[in-house]
């Protein structure tokens, strides 16, 4: 068999599960939220990594699961007249993760080899399962081990830390993921507590999109809807150590709000909203972080939200809450 190398690695980061990864494995599929979902990880040929949790409800017991799951696999293979080997005690000594409970790692071969872990964690009651995929002339142990032993798991009232494509950022305790769009040239995130909003968005071409004009003015033609109802107060500043913006803006008189295009039962324009905007020009990308509040005191920390923010390969975060 001919070893599997990979040269460049990043971290994967979902619903308080962080995990390292090849760089070249992508997101091809994401369901559910942080108590039941999955995420499924592929890259150019085949799809690589399947990462499965649900809430465990203090039941540690990971062997049913494990045995109805391979009991599916044998059943599949005879529908289908097709030859399974499965190996259910697999070397393990290897695997080294302080907060996984009742863990059981096993392997099957049929059309492709597949290495799984399944095990309780203690860190945010769920159990979880992984599957990595690879093709049989594939020599992948220095992958797997790497990969399976560097899954950390956040507790459901910490911060967690979202990590896909080249954005990493970080979402402050009790702020939930609520939507998200993953195109190829705009990633966003949005975060929701009560009223309160936390949005992440990362955007390419940088040199592009600010050709002949201004960041504020790229700025408010993107957000255009966002500011309609918004008195914006903008600054120029540094941002950490980039060039951008420093926003704030508070909601126009609702008599104004009536007027507008808007159904008057719109909840973010009555929203204060505060903001940093900054261009990374090592990665040829824009960054936004907003936060909209009603009442100060609930808000997310707008500077711990964008210190968060890994812009660029050499960067750390300065957020370091956990």
């Amino acid at each position: 068999m001919k070893p599997l190398r990979y040269s460049d690695w990043s971290l994967f980061g979902w619903h308080g599960l962080t995990l390292e990864v090849p760089l070249e494995w992508n997101p091809g599929k994401i369901t559910g939220d942080f108590k039941a979902g999955s995420v499924r990880l592929d890259d150019p040929t085949l799809a690589r990594l399947e990462i499965e949790w649900k809430d465990a409800r203090g039941d540690e017991r990971v062997a049913p699961i494990v045995d109805r799951f391979v009991d599916g696999l044998t059943q599949s293979a005879g529908k289908e007249k097709k030859r399974i080997d499965i190996n259910r005690n697999p070397d393990a000594g290897w695997i080294d993760l302080p907060d996984a409970r009742s863990p059981v790692f096993f392997a099957w071969q049929a059309e492709y080899r597949v290495h799984a872990l399944a095990f309780y964690s203690l860190r945010s009651d769920r159990l979880l399962f992984v599957r990595i995929r690879t093709k049989p002339e594939e020599d992948a142990r220095e992958n797997i081990s790497r990969i399976l032993n560097s899954i950390r798991d956040t507790s459901p009232d910490g911060h967690r830390t979202w990590a896909l494509y080249d954005l990493v950022c970080s979402s402050p305790p009790l702020f939930s993921l609520e939507t998200y769009d993953l195109k190829s040239g705009h990633l966003r995130l949005c975060f929701q507590h009560g009223q309160n909003i936390l949005q992440v968005d990362r955007l390419s071409l940088a040199q592009v999109l600010l050709k002949r004009r201004t960041l504020l003015d790229w700025y408010q033609e993107f957000f255009r809807k966002s500011l309609r109802q918004v008195n914006l107060d903008a600054r120029e500043s540094s941002v950490g150590s980039h060039p951008g913006l420093l926003l704030r803006g508070k909601p126009k008189s609702r008599w104004r709000g009536l007027l507008m295009p808007l159904p008057f039962w719109n909840v973010r324009p009555r929203l204060n909203m505060e903001a940093r905007v900054w261009i990374c020009n090592q990665v040829n990308k824009i960054y936004a972080v907003h936060t909209y509040y009603k009442k100060q005191k609930d808000a997310a920390d707008i500077e711990n939200a964008r210190r968060s923010v890994i812009c660029h390969q050499d960067a750390v975060p300065e957020c370091t809450e956990h």
